[in-house]
């Protein structure tokens, strides 16, 4: 008899074990091979354990866990914490957040698969997390969610139902917010709305349409899967072509955004992904485009590096049409609705008329092709300098002209030439002209040579780069780290860039410091705590990025210590807050004497004593 009860065990246990095997073994599907071909938006982690492991080696993350960097974000932190929900800290396993927190495991994404704008706006929106061995924690989680929000809206709807013999769970906490989630294999997947949790099982289980696609057959998607970065930790693919066709429309019969229109309407895809690797972060920006496109812009020579030194930080250059940009933009800003703006172009296009100057064909088709921005800040100087260059062709057809232009320009956004006088100096052989907008910070200087337009931002750094030209000193290009840098790029690149993050930072950091600590009144965060410089810098290295353009498609590749966007998003909100801040302060010490535009009398003269620029020259020791 016990021989007989333990073989019984014995097969339970076995059977029990098969069905865990043949329930909770297998294999998730791809997000891809879900969705259709028609899908506006996918947004997709392929393996979420594999890029929180690579994730660890990159600079970012040992920056995050320096330690004062940590005690500096412990109180902002805390209050984030205070602010969020009551599902708890994502560590700890107790609570909802946390169970679902730890059973994200492989393949993570979110797609648009369609939007219904009429008779009422319907996104299928679908969301998927593969849990791969961690099922039953995952399971648990929902139990335990469905429990709660059971509490939290009584007269809610919570189902069980089926579908194509798959279960599904539709809840419905108000009746026009409807989420359904289902388990396919180790995928589960969420979706607003049963209808598109029902075209899911259908292409789950192979009952679609014969002339049905999937994303991952699209044509369109395999191209930009062949351009992502590779073995990418994030892609994000969009189908523009299909989104234009739902917003196409409003936006063509739109004066300020059928140029835009225009524009997009010769893009198919475009997106966006990311690696880590060698301690940072490599990022992959694509757009395909259809057969009705302009030329692909050729590989810059890059001239404009005559103008660099060795300890330049900031290098941009590429190609621009600037005749046709130009047009853009006087179109758009005479339709823009502004009555100042459109009473500035009025009054710039009539200062040109009246001296006969085109400025298509007089100045901006001799300057360029090539394009570059050139920015440094040598220690002790209070601001960069900061220079926009280009290549010339007939200097001494582009001079009169050029100068005209910029007379125009000034009289149209500052008054007369007594309120806004030009500052003519020499220097190298050439004549600078400036305008003493404000008394140290920003006095705008252009000046011609032979070769090159130079416009920067202040007369001392433009008689640096007058001399970097005429004496060809060593550039940027014979420095080491530049040299090394630049070797992670394509050599076909219709566009470079190049920021020495370490420099700029130090020197950026160092002149914010102190205004921080003026104004630490802020119980968010303890400016007192704010980490060293060194501490920082020493997890930076340069960013670098490529653009390639070929027919029919652009290829956009950078490398840095935080990645392009996260860089991008860090500069802007960091522009913002300073501006929000301290643009009051800042506006009136560094231009107090801008003119003031006014309907019915003449602008203000600027007072003679601040027509002087104070040097941003070190003194020599």
């Amino acid at each position: 008899m016990k021989k007989v009860i333990a073989v019984l065990l014995l097969l339970i246990v076995a059977v029990t074990a098969a069905i865990i095997y043949f329930t909770f073994g297998k294999p998730a599907p791809r997000a891809a091979t879900l969705l259709p071909e028609s899908t506006l938006a996918f947004i997709d982690i392929p393996d979420l354990s594999k890029s929180r492991a690579e994730f660890t080696k990159t600079e970012f993350y040992a920056l995050w866990h320096e330690p004062e960097v940590q005690a500096f974000l412990a109180q902002p932190l805390a209050a984030l914490r205070e602010m969020a929900p009551s599902m708890g800290s994502p560590k700890d396993t107790d609570t909802i957040g946390g169970l679902v927190f730890d059973a994200m495991q492989g393949e993570v994404f979110l797609a648009v698969t369609r939007v219904t704008l009429f008779p009422s706006f319907n996104p299928g929106l679908v969301a998927g997390v593969d849990v791969r061995s961690k099922r039953i924690e995952a399971m648990a989680g929902l139990y335990k969610l469905e429990g709660e929000l059971k509490k939290s809206y009584p007269k809610g709807t919570f189902q069980d139902k089926e579908y194509l013999g798959v279960k599904y769970s539709l809840w419905e906490t108000d009746p026009e917010f409807p989420i359904c989630h289902a388990f396919f294999n180790s995928l589960i997947v969420f979706t607003y709305g049963e209808d598109a949790m029902r075209d899911m099982i259908a292409t789950w289980t192979g009952q679609v349409p014969r002339d049905f696609k999937r994303l991952a057959d699209s044509a369109k998607f395999k191209n930009v899967r062949q351009h992502a970065s590779a073995n990418h930790e994030f892609l994000a693919y969009f189908n523009v072509e299909d989104m234009l066709n739902l917003v196409g429309p409003l936006l063509a019969f739109s004066p300020q955004t059928a140029g835009l229109y225009q524009k997009f309407s010769r893009t198919q895809t475009a997106s966006y992904s990311l690696t880590f690797e060698d301690r940072g972060i490599n990022d992959v920006g694509f757009v395909g485009y259809s057969s009705n496109v302009p030329k692909p812009t050729p590989p810059t020579q890059r001239k404009t590096l005559a103008l660099t030194s060795p300890d330049t930080l900031v290098y941009s250059v590429g190609s621009a049409d600037l005749s046709a940009t130009y047009d853009e933009v006087m179109q758009s800003l005479s339709q823009s609705g502004s009555a100042d703006l459109m009473l500035t172009v009025g009054q710039f296009q009539h200062a040109l008329r009246t001296s006969g100057i085109r400025m298509g064909e007089d100045v901006l088709q001799r300057l360029g092709p090539e394009f570059a921005v050139i920015g440094s800040w040598p220690p002790g100087v209070r601001t960069p300098g900061v220079a926009i260059v280009s290549e010339v062709t007939d200097a001494d057809k582009l001079r009169p002209a050029l100068d005209t232009a910029m007379n125009a320009l000034r009289e149209s956004l500052g008054g007369t030439n007594t309120a806004l006088p030009w500052d003519e100096t020499e220097s190298a052989g050439q004549t600078l002209r400036s305008l003493h907008i404000g008394p140290q910070f920003f006095a705008p200087t252009y000046a011609l040579t032979d070769r090159f337009f130079i416009l920067a931002s202040n007369s001392d750094y433009a008689r640096e780069l007058l001399a970097q030209a005429k004496e060809s000193k060593p550039t940027l290009a014979t420095n080491p780290v530049y040299q090394q840098s630049m070797k992670r790029l394509p050599v076909n690149g219709s566009s470079y860039g190049y920021v020495e993050l370490r420099g700029l930072f130090t020197s950026l950091y160092g002149l914010m410091k102190p205004i921080l600590s003026r104004n630490s009144g802020n119980p968010f965060v303890d400016i007192n705590k704010l980490p060293q410089s060194e501490t920082i810098a020493k997890h930076l290295f340069p960013l670098v990025s490529a653009t390639v353009s070929e027919p029919q498609q652009t290829t956009a590749t950078s490398f840095s210590p935080l990645g392009k966007s996260l860089a991008v998003i860090a500069g802007v909100g960091g522009a913002v807050w300073a501006f929000n801040s301290f643009g009051p302060q800042l506006q009136q010490s560094a231009i107090p004497n801008w003119p003031k535009k006014s309907s019915s009398r003449a602008a203000p003269s600027a007072p003679v004593e601040n027509q002087t620029e104070v040097s941003q020259t070190p003194a020599t020791p």
